[in-house]
């Protein structure tokens, strides 16, 4: 029995020996991670984008070119009484003077009155036009602009909106950064001049006979008519219709024209030219950070300018005799134009990802010729988008 328990004894000493010596060998725990290199996976901010407004001198613009301005109406021939004849100041139409004649059978009928070479239907609108022999004309008017003068205006300068995002590239020499810029601004065009222009101004003079009748107080319109009071039979009176219509000749006595040479009070001119233009501007530049929060940034590079605009010409002649005569002239045009920029922006970071900028900018595109021409005007304005400068501002976000 005791060799038993011995054996016993032995074999549980053995499993408890062998337990601790599982329990000493088992796996290694799980070791805490490092976390020192997770600066490596944290995204940096390259692009920044600037988004404000600008403001930039106005383009110098100046005008010139001439043409005839027409009052346009139609005279027709000089002679015969087929067609009526307009002019600036009235006209003359054929006769509608009619006459009865009985048919002999208990009816009549309304014929024209021979023709006896005088109308009842005219109309003249300014006593001017009467002559100091008694007899009445009639006008037209052509202006022909001569002026040679070149009108040159300033354009006010203009506040637009800007777009245009930064890309950094990386170090450039120790302390500088170098990077990428693109982007867009818009700014308005805008420029008007008027003024009196010399003109060679040619009336057109039609004559007509009164046939010694006074001519009806201006302005009048024939066929005219009237009242007049009469006495009955009875000793009432009463009133009843008259004709006053004043007869004139239904052709010209006289056809005439009179030219005055380089006129310079009569025809006014005014010069509207209106649009807006885009910039596209894309360059390397170079920034220095310093005080921590500011970096100074310059950037230089090329351009193309969209332009587009409407130019109007509107010329007023101002005749001696009757309404103003006004002729209008307009049409749009676009262009692209190359050239290029420079400017200088100061930035301020006011979070790691927000900040402001402010800077002054120069850029040039040259210029472009528009032209308004019908068949009887032409007229050029000259925009110049050179030598521009001026100031932006505005947000940043850094992204």
């Amino acid at each position: 029995m005791k060799p038993f328990r011995l054996v016993l004894s032995l074999c549980a000493l053995s499993a408890v020996a062998l337990r601790a010596q599982d329990e000493k060998q088992g796996p290694p725990p799980v070791e805490i991670p490092d976390f020192s290199n997770l600066d490596e996976y944290i995204y940096v901010p390259k692009s920044v984008l600037h988004f404000g407004s600008r403001y930039i001198s106005g383009p110098k613009s100046s005008f010139f070119g001439g043409g005839r301005v027409s009052s346009g109406e139609n005279t027709g021939a000089a002679t015969g009484t087929a067609t009526g004849r307009s002019y600036h100041d009235g006209g003359v139409g054929r006769d509608t003077r009619t006459t009865t004649v009985d048919n002999g059978d208990g009816t009549s009928v309304s014929v024209p009155v021979p023709n006896d070479g005088k109308t009842n239907n005219w109309v003249y609108s300014d006593s001017r036009q009467i002559t100091t022999d008694g007899l009445l004309t009639f006008h037209t008017y052509t202006a022909q602009v001569v002026d040679q003068t070149i009108r040159s205006k300033d354009m006010a300068g203009t506040v637009g909106m800007e777009l245009f995002v930064t890309y950094e590239m990386g170090k450039l020499w120790k302390r500088f950064d170098w990077s990428i810029v693109a982007g867009i601004s818009m700014n308005d065009l805008g420029a008007k001049v008027s003024g009196r222009v010399k003109s060679d101004l040619t009336s057109y003079n039609d004559t007509y006979n009164l046939f010694g009748e006074i001519a009806p107080t201006a302005p009048y319109s024939a066929p005219s008519s009237g009242t007049t009071t009469v006495t009955n039979s009875d000793g009432t009176t009463g009133t009843i219709a008259v004709d006053t219509t004043t007869l004139l000749g239904n052709v010209p006595l006289d056809r005439s024209s009179i030219l005055t040479k380089n006129d310079s009070t009569s025809v006014f001119n005014r010069w509207k030219m209106k649009g807006a233009y885009y910039t596209f501007r894309a360059g390397p530049s170079i920034s220095l950070p310093f005080l921590t929060r500011f970096r100074a940034e310059f950037s230089a590079g090329p351009t193309l300018v969209y332009s587009g605009s409407t130019y109007t010409v509107t010329e007023t002649y101002t005749p001696e005799i009757g309404a103003d005569i006004t002729a209008i002239l307009s049409d749009g045009t676009s262009r692209l134009l190359p050239g290029y920029y420079a400017d200088a922006t100061l930035n301020f970071d006011l979070t790691e990802r927000t900040g402001f900028y402010f800077g002054a900018i120069y850029q040039a595109n040259g210029s472009y010729d528009q032209t308004v021409a019908n068949g009887d005007a032409k007229y050029t304005t000259k925009i110049d988008l050179n030598s521009l400068n001026g100031f932006r501002g505005g947000l940043t976000f850094r992204f």
